[in-house]
């Protein structure tokens, strides 16, 4: 049945949409895209979390996960090998009041895919092959989510909660809550999966997107004939009743700690639902005004008083069933910890004073002008965005079928009724407050909470914090409203014309180059919205810099964000953008949003900076911030650490690591940060671009404001210091590290290849066509297959200059030596797999790589920002895209299989460069040094495993002989049986020597790892064109080289020369 109304539509929408409902009344949005090069489908089902039963937390997760097999496809990676073999994605995610399934594709595949996304939801496989990997993947997932302190509060705030409501479940689920829980009751975990499936997964709650560049008359013919078989079952959803913060649980005070150096202040109120009022959402009212820093605002106070570094608030969700809460978090310093109280009281009275003011239209017509603007004037998301937000956000029941297409994105309407009901709950005997801290003072912590192992301490607020008399505290502070904003553009008229498709502008025009600056324009030629985009990179005078230099620029960075924060913040109100980042070698400001007053912006940015003298408050603040910022790097998740922040140090040059960099913090005083802010204005080089909504004469004008607001020399080019990528030496490299957090029970391996040039476009696209066929079979040995943990990806990653590289990251609670040997394993084999693509299968991968390199961007910030990248790094190579492109048309399988033997095969490419990077969990057997280079890697693999499955009677001396005993041998299984005699005569129990032969304990694949590796231990000590050895860096046996120390093996590369310009540059004007 089609909706024969009208949908509420932006008329910058151009996309072509239909609304239906199918005869199992399943609600489907359809889109035809004729722009887009990819197609996207988005299926979310009412039923989250929330759902689940007492006895078996986490099991709409688990059946989230068990839901990727269907019978009509069994095999069972088919569905991600076909996505994957398209150029697409997939995924899908539980919250707490739903369950949302998606993926993009290739146009050209789509009905296929939609076939096979159906079946999930009509005839599910659920096969008891898969039950025990996914209840692992599960686990392996929450284990994951252990050192994020967002997860541990949001755990600690649910599980404090009413126990008898859903809302106190652990919705992730583990091994405990569900394979545990359920025998324990003598129940089948799968049997229970699939009565929860059958019970709740109906038609009439399930909510479906698509969109694609095929008619709207064919993506709703495929949406008939794909989904209509499922079934109808009426409307399932279980009636959430009741409030989980109940009076019992309010008025309490939790301390709790912390893994980062943070403080954390919340306050969380009972709220009703509210889902009737999206078109008003009383709550963004509520959020504009706390986040106001203007004078007379709490978050002006509080930063006053140096207690606060931030505040936000929010809600659960606008489309929660039966209740809600609102937030206010409040980032504290050391100083503001200890006066938590005071915050707390004036939170009350700043609430008392907007009660007292009333909803004032004047700052809800500010978020609707915005709103408005947005609306009138849409920039169509991304494919994958567009159907995860239609089919997520019509669950609610209150929006009528007008705005299933608008809401979220449409006009709001300005509601005091609503405001002020909102309102009425914010007072203090309907609330509660948690303190998050790695330390508290004269706390002793009494309870820990089950999932996550978080420390706290419940207390009762005291009654000076939950009587009437809190709202009338004012500390001789008078709190106001603020004024209006003078961000709220006024002029939205649009100054170019879109242009066909062959007459757009591919590369913006250089209209001046002087010894000062270098200008770029593009006026706005195929999107006619009232936007902008203006970029200003600015170098200055540096020598090459030093860890000192870097820490220095950091911390002004932090300065500059806290000052420029409050002072700029009613421009992203009124939807504009900034990003200001004081770099070692150059300040990089970079605006975007309507185009009317970025200017405006830009020069509120400079003026700032040129005149900024560095107060004692805001730099102790900084100092705390910064320190705060580099201790907390070190609990990041394990395969963050060693992509995120080792990876760069490893390659980039003047990236020190954080613990140097908080060393250096100690050196830095205000009168050096003085100095640095001072002189980085004295000579300068500027590179411009003004992009968009724009003539010419405003590019003009921008750049002559930039030149008189920084009234500085010129800088030459001789004297400019640039970013610079190390050229590591040809070898087989190790570096291993620990992570900081004792509590972590995983680690991480990450395997770093280099391949061919950067600059060169063939290499470039064949070392993305490698890393996306990696992609799949890597994710299907390690996670599928072997279960060896949640995070687990293959892809590739390159800098300005230097060398692409693929890179295979794993994250598991197995030692990181095995999960190394597991890599090592996949890349050895996977050329045959390489090899055994037919013609057709890579005529279409290469397809859908030509059809992401060639759609047409969404907005003028896209396509500024891919101009920049040319500009920044002196390349100019704006045809970068098309040099790939035309290379993609040349290239055949025998392209890719002659570069995976010049640079990944480790037994035929010459100047083989690989990093291989581990990092440790604390509670894993961590080899020394020493060990490293008398014990193979295979070795020390097999040791660990032996060590985490309770077998610990031999040493790794003992265990290396028995190793070299057996390769003799070479067979696995009589090797197995020696293994056990030996642990027999070591005393080791009946109960641990079972794990040697189970297939879990991965020792079997470790034993096996290591008799090959011996037997390969022949072509060890590969020859490097550098003679590290005497440079006192050692060897492992099996021929890698040992990197002790990131800095001082960097100190021993080259680094790579800067590009050289792809185009002589002659600007438009001279003078």
């Amino acid at each position: 049945m089609e909706f024969s109304g009208k949908l509420e539509q932006s008329p910058g929408d151009l996309r072509e949409h239909k609304l239906i409902k199918l005869s199992n009344n399943l609600l489907v949005m359809c889109a035809k895209d004729v722009d887009a090069t990819q197609a996207a489908a988005s299926l979310s089902i009412n039923i989250g979390s929330l759902d689940d039963p007492s006895e078996l937390n986490g099991l709409a997760h688990f059946l989230e996960h068990m839901l990727f097999m269907a019978k009509k496809y069994p095999d069972e990676s088919e569905y991600i090998a076909f996505i994957k073999k398209n150029a697409g994605e997939y995924n899908a995610f539980t919250s707490l009041h739903s369950t949302t399934y998606f993926f993009g594709i290739t146009n050209q595949v789509l009905e296929e895919t939609l076939d096979r996304f159906s079946r999930f939801f009509i005839d599910p496989l659920f096969a008891p092959s898969s039950v025990t990997r996914e209840l692992h993947a599960v686990d392996s997932e929450h284990k994951g989510n252990l050192q994020s302190d967002l997860r541990r509060a949001f755990q600690l705030n649910r599980a404090l909660s009413n126990t008898s409501h859903p809302y106190s479940y652990f919705s992730t689920g583990n091994l405990e809550t569900l394979r545990d829980s359920s025998q324990q009751r003598g129940l089948d975990i799968r049997n229970e999966m699939i009565r929860f499936y059958e019970t709740y997964y109906s038609a009439d709650i399930m909510k479906l997107a698509v969109v694609g560049n095929h008619s709207i008359e064919q993506l709703v013919e495929w949406s008939v004939a794909k989904f209509s078989d499922i079934k109808s079952k009426g409307n399932t959803k279980p009636q959430v009743i009741g409030q989980p913060l109940t009076s019992d649980v309010m008025g309490k005070v939790v301390h709790y700690q912390t893994l980062s150096n943070i403080y954390l202040l919340s306050l969380e109120f009972g709220l009703p639902e509210f889902k009737a009022q999206y078109k008003t959402r009383p709550d963004l009212y509520l959020e504009l005004l706390f986040k106001r820093q203007t004078p007379g605002s709490l978050f002006h106070y509080l930063k006053q008083k140096g207690w606060a570094t931030d505040i936000n608030t929010d809600t659960l969700s606008q489309d929660m069933d039966g209740f809600n809460m609102f937030e206010i978090e409040i980032n504290m310093t050391p100083d503001g910890l200890k006066h938590y109280n005071n915050i707390i009281r004036a939170v009350f009275e700043y609430l008392r004073v907007l009660v007292a003011y009333g909803p004032q239209k004047l700052f809800y017509d500010e978020i609707s002008a915005v709103t408005e603007l947005n609306f009138r004037f849409y920039e169509t998301p991304g494919v994958v965005n567009w159907v995860l937000d239609r089919s997520q956000r019509c669950h609610n029941p209150h929006i009528v079928p007008e705005h299933y297409l608008s809401a979220g994105n449409g006009v709001l309407d300005f509601s005091y009724k609503d405001v002020a009901d909102f309102m009425t709950h914010l007072h203090p005997q309907n609330y509660r407050v948690f303190l998050g801290a790695q330390n508290h003072s004269d706390v002793e912590f009494t309870t820990t909470e089950k999932y996550f192992g978080t420390p706290y301490r419940v207390d009762t607020l005291p009654l000076n914090l939950t009587d009437e008399t809190i709202m009338y505290w004012t500390e001789q502070y008078r709190f106001h409203l603020p004024t209006p904003n003078s961000f709220i553009p006024k002029s939205t008229k649009v100054v170019g014309k879109i242009m066909p498709p062959t007459e757009v502008a591919l590369a913006p025009s250089l209209l001046y180059r002087t010894d000062a600056y270098e200008l770029w324009f593009k006026q706005d030629d195929q999107f006619a919205r009232p936007h902008g985009y203006i970029r200003v990179e600015i170098a200055y005078a540096q020598t090459a810099p030093l860890s000192f230099d870097r820490a220095a620029a950091q911390l002004l960075d932090k300065y500059v964000a806290i000052i420029l924060d409050g002072e700029l913040y009613n421009a992203k109100v009124a939807g504009m953008d900034y990003s200001v980042s004081f770099l070692t070698t150059k300040v990089d400001i970079e605006v975007s949003g309507f185009s009317a007053k970025l200017q405006n912006l830009v020069d509120a940015i400079l003026h700032r900076l040129k005149t900024l003298n560095i107060e004692d408050h805001i730099f102790q603040d900084s100092l705390t911030q910064m320190r705060q910022n580099y201790q907390n790097k070190r609990n990041r998740q394990p395969f963050q650490q060693l992509q995120r922040i080792e990876h760069p140090h490893f390659n980039l040059a003047y990236v020190w690591s954080f613990e140097t960099l908080e060393q250096q913090l100690a050196n830095i005083t205000i009168d050096s940060l003085q100095r640095l802010v001072t002189s980085a204005f004295e000579r300068t080089y500027a590179k411009i671009i003004v992009s968009g909504n724009y003539y010419e004469s405003d590019a003009v004008d921008t750049a002559r404001n930039v030149q008189q607001i920084l009234d500085s020399q010129p800088l030459s080019a001789d004297k400019q210091v640039h970013g610079r990528v190390v050229a590591i030496e040809p070898g087989h490299y190790i570096h291993r590290t620990q992570m900081s957090d004792a509590s972590s029970l995983n680690g991480a391996s990450l395997v770093t290849i280099y391949c061919g040039s950067q600059l060169s476009a063939k290499d470039r696209v064949i070392t993305e066509l490698l890393a996306h066929i990696n992609g799949s079979p890597f994710f299907d040995m390690l996670r599928t297959k072997e279960q060896l943990g949640y995070v687990v990806y293959a892809s590739k990653v390159s800098y300005e200059t230097g060398r692409m590289m693929l890179v295979f990251n794993a994250q598991s609670e197995v030692n990181p030596a095995y999960l190394t040997q597991r890599t090592d394993k996949f890349i050895r084999d996977i050329r045959q797999h390489i090899h055994d693509h037919s013609i057709e299968e890579f005529d279409a991968l290469v397809l859908s790589q030509i059809a992401i390199k060639t759609a047409k961007l969404k907005s003028i910030e896209d396509e500024a920002t891919q101009f920049w990248e040319p500009i920044s790094t002196g390349v100019y190579d704006f045809d970068y895209l098309v040099q790939e492109v035309a290379q993609l048309k040349l290239l055949s399988k025998e392209d890719l299989l002659e570069a995976w033997d010049m640079y990944v095969n480790p037994n035929t490419a010459v100047n083989y460069t690989r990093i291989d990077s581990q990092i440790w969990p604390v509670k894993s057997v961590y080899p020394q040094d020493s060990k490293l280079s008398t014990y193979p890697n295979s070795v020390i693999s097999l040791f660990g495993c032996l060590h985490s499955n309770g077998l610990v009677e031999i040493g790794i001396a003992e265990l290396y002989k028995f190793v070299q005993h057996a390769a003799l041998s070479n067979n696995v299984n009589y090797s197995l049986s020696d293994l056990e005699e030996l642990y027999f005569s070591k005393h080791a129990t009946a109960q641990t020597l079972e794990r040697i032969t189970t297939d879990d304990s991965r020792i079997g694949t470790a034993v096996e790892m290591a008799l090959q590796d011996i037997a390969r231990s022949t072509h060890k000590f590969r020859s490097l064109t550098g003679d590290f050895g005497t440079k006192n860096m050692r060897q492992t046996l099996d021929g890698k080289w040992i990197i002790d120390n990131i800095d001082s093996f960097k100190a021993m590369q080259k680094l790579y020369d800067l590009a050289e310009p792809e185009i002589s540059l002659a600007p438009k004007y001279t003078n």
